[in-house]
Formats: C-alpha cells, structure tokens, sequence
C-alpha cells in the first residue's frame, strides 16, 4: 500500500509499551505480520481498496496502519472496542491439532490503465456502385429465381410432345376410299380398313439423361417430365432416370437403386432426352463401345414392339453420325413445331 506508514513486528502502543505485550492482558502473543492481514483480507471477502476497513482489520490483528482509518470525531461515532481475543494454543497442543490447508495469498491488484478515446475519426471514401444492391435477406430464393424459358416454342410445346408420346393406331372411322378400292378389285375384305389416330393408351416412358452434358438443361428435361404427365397422366408416365447410356444402369429413384434397362410394356411409346455422349466427346472420355450400348438399349425398346424417339438438345451439325441409325431424333430448340415432329416421327 503505496502512501501509507504501516509498523509491524508484533504489538505496536502508542504508549511505548513493548512488542510481544497483549494490550488485554495475558501472556506474551506470536508476531503478527503483513501476510496474515492479506489473507484475514482475502478470507472475508474484503476489497483491497477499502482502506477503513482493511486498517480495523489490521488494528483488530494488533497492527497498526497511520493516516488510514478515520478518527472517530469525523464520522460521529465510536467504532466498538474489539473483544479480547483467547491465548493461543500451547505448543503441545498445536503439535496435536490436525494441519490446516493455508490459503495462498491473492495477487496484488492491477494499477488502473487508462482507456485512451479517439479524438478524431477519417471516413471511407465514398463509393458510387454501378450495380444495384443485393436483394434483402427476407425475400425467398423462388422469387429471384427467373422465369424459366422452354427450349420448345410455347405456342407449340403442347402439340409437339402429344405427337412425340402418342402412336398410330388404325382404329378411327372407316376408310371408304380404300374400302372401295378393295370391292373394285374383288379382293376379300376381311375387316373393314379404318384410318389411323394417334392414342396414348399404351402410356410412355421417358428417359432422362443426368449425364455431365446435360446439367445445363436439368431445368428443362423436368419442364418436359411435368408436360408429358399432363398430357398422359400420371399412372400413365414412367420415368427413368441414368447417365450418359441407360443400357448398364437406370431407374426411378435414387443412383444407388438403378439396374440395367428393361423394355417396357408393349406398344409404349419411349421418349429419351439426351445429349448421347456430346460432353464426353469434347473432353475425350467418350467409351469406345458408347455407340453400340445405345444401339443394344434401341434394340430392346423395339423387342417388345415399343418405340423410340429422342429430344437432343444439340444443334443437328453436332450429333453423332450413328444416332439417326438407331433411332428417329428432333433438335430440342425454339425451331421445333409440331410440323418437324410429325415429319420425323415414322
């Protein structure tokens, strides 16, 4: 304690009585020094700074601190005399007594470091964005999200796809040309010849296409699954999904689930939405017996008296040469009508 006359050694009189000497009376008392007014400190809780209290401490252990505490005239009363305090143990029986655990002495307190405040402060340099700001955090990702642009005109996407998922059946009204060109010529008829109309009672399959060239057009292969089941229903649709070539491995649902194609019911119609392999071209992975896994899936679609037709959503100078060879294909762009299906579809 900086400032402050503090006189130990035993008991300090101000009457020149001399140290070792109870002023209660009784016998001669152990010294009393500066660590056991720190830890009666400590073990009562006392704060450091309090200096009255931590002199009435030190008086009560028989020291005494000058210039401290006040005098009792200036606060108006008299602090109460302390009681006397018991003789201490005799050495016999301190030797007897059990040890008692001491408890260490608390760190001297930090000296106060002052907090130093700025006296003056620069901006930034102003910024003028060019772009607007960020959209705030509140508004859902959905609406940010832009409209999706369908690769198939609009206007015709309905029509296109009834085309692509329905098959030819001879089962509309009679055809009386051709009737009569069979009486004319006394052929047997049979059956009365009809004309044909498209149905789509025998449902249809689409394949969609998770390969590496494909992800640019995830959003639109599903814009497709959705229009086709609107158009054929939903029991009506089969999806399955695979990557690069569904011979090996495809399915409805999960990769880990996928098992080597199979031809589905008789007579459905099977719509794949591929880029057959144009990506693994590019970047020269492309298998070497790609070409003929494609043939073996076309083969098995037509066993059971199914067909095939694909969507490729690449320009037609770009598609391989062998995919016309297996199966009847349309670019998959803006320049797609209805017309160009019907004349590529046998």
């Amino acid at each position: 304690m900086a400032g402050e006359e503090l006189r130990s050694g035993g008991w300090c009189e101000s009457d020149g009585s001399t140290a070792g000497a109870s002023p209660y009376g009784g016998g001669p008392r152990g010294q009393i020094w500066l660590g056991d007014v720190a830890r009666a400190v400590a073990a009562l809780g006392v704060d450091a700074a309090d200096l009255a209290t931590v002199s009435r401490i030190a008086n009560l252990l028989g020291m005494e601190i000058s210039g401290s505490a006040p005098s009792p005239g200036a606060s108006g009363r008299r602090d109460p005399a302390p009681p006397p305090e018991p003789d201490p143990p005799s050495r016999d029986a301190q030797d007897d007594a059990s040890p008692t655990v001491e408890t260490p002495e608390p760190p001297s307190p930090q000296p106060n470091v002052p907090v130093l405040e700025p006296v003056a402060a620069r901006g930034g340099t102003p910024r003028n964005w060019r772009e607007p700001a960020l959209a705030a955090a509140g508004q859902s990702v959905a609406a940010q999200r832009p409209a999706l642009q369908t690769l198939l005109p609009p206007h015709s996407e309905a029509a296109t796809l009834r085309l692509l998922v329905s098959r030819l059946v001879a089962e509309g009204p009679v055809d009386v040309d051709r009737l009569l060109d069979l009486i004319c010529t006394a052929t047997p008829v049979p059956e009365l010849p009809r004309r044909p109309v498209r149905t789509l009672r025998f449902g249809v399959q689409i394949l969609v296409d998770l390969g590496e060239g494909m992800e640019p057009f995830l959003r639109d292969a599903m814009h497709v699954v959705d229009r086709v089941r609107a158009i054929s229903g939903r029991h009506g649709t089969d999806v399955r999904y695979f990557a690069d070539c569904p011979l090996d491995r495809c399915g409805p649902g999960a990769a880990w689930t996928w098992e080597p194609y199979r031809s589905p019911a008789a007579g459905t119609r099977v719509l794949v939405l591929s880029d057959f392999g144009r990506r693994l071209e590019a970047t020269g992975r492309l298998p070497a017996h790609y070409a003929g896994n494609w043939r073996r899936t076309a083969d098995l679609v037509r066993h059971n008296g199914c067909s095939p037709v694909a969507l490729v959503p690449v320009p037609t100078e770009r598609w391989p040469r062998w995919l016309t060879g297996v199966m009847p294909s349309l670019c998959w762009d803006r320049t797609t009508t209805a017309a160009a299906a019907l004349s590529a579809l046998p």
